[in-house]
């Protein structure tokens, strides 16, 4: 009796032994990280659209950004009628197209000091931010009207490899066209290949 008792007592002081020990070994390596945004190049594929961006450090944390590419434009319109009948009616166009756009704007990466800090990775600008983007859309001879969008944003972008990122950017976003001017809410998410 007492001899199974040693044995599960040691095989627990065992376990432990290694979970404190593989657990204090991870906090004593250091991984060598940037302290600070750098400059770089991308292909971004996102969930509706293909471009080449340059992202450009302009100080320890801010960033300017141009690209250039194709994005899809999803036009989905629904028209509510309701004639002298009182007879409710309702008439749904959808269309998918994909034009030529223009992109820039500038990030502000608000937590990456912080995330050195805490040793938290920081490779390819993985950290929080926030920012303003414009983007032009420009169709194509279709009879519709240039496309400018004003979006600041909040956004994070986090290391999947050395070599991709995952981006995700929100905002509300001003929609201008030559025939109106609205607000939107925008957003891309989608995965950055670092050239």
């Amino acid at each position: 009796m007492k001899s199974k008792n040693a044995i599960k007592t040691l095989f627990v002081l065992i376990i432990c032994t290694f979970i404190l020990g593989s657990a204090s070994a991870q906090d004593s390596t250091k991984v060598d990280q940037p302290t600070e945004v750098k400059s770089l190049n991308k292909l971004k594929l996102s969930l509706i659209g293909l471009s080449y961006e340059r992202e450009q450090r302009v100080s320890k944390t801010v960033t300017f950004y141009g690209a250039a590419g194709l994005i899809g434009s999803f036009i989905y319109q629904t028209t509510f009628t309701i004639d002298n009948n009182y007879n409710f009616n309702s008439h749904t166009e959808t269309d998918f197209k994909i034009y030529p756009s223009l992109n820039a704007g500038f990030k502000h990466y608000y937590n990456f000091e912080r995330r050195v800090k805490k040793g938290r990775r920081t490779i390819n600008n993985a950290a929080g931010y926030v920012g303003v983007d414009f983007l032009a859309i420009f169709p194509p001879k279709t009879g519709i009207s240039n496309q400018y969008n004003i979006m600041p944003q909040w956004g994070f972008q986090a290391a999947a490899s050395k070599w991709i990122n995952f981006e995700l950017a929100l905002g509300p976003a001003i929609v201008i066209a030559r025939s109106e001017t609205h607000f939107d809410i925008g957003g891309k998410i989608g995965f950055n290949f670092l050239l």
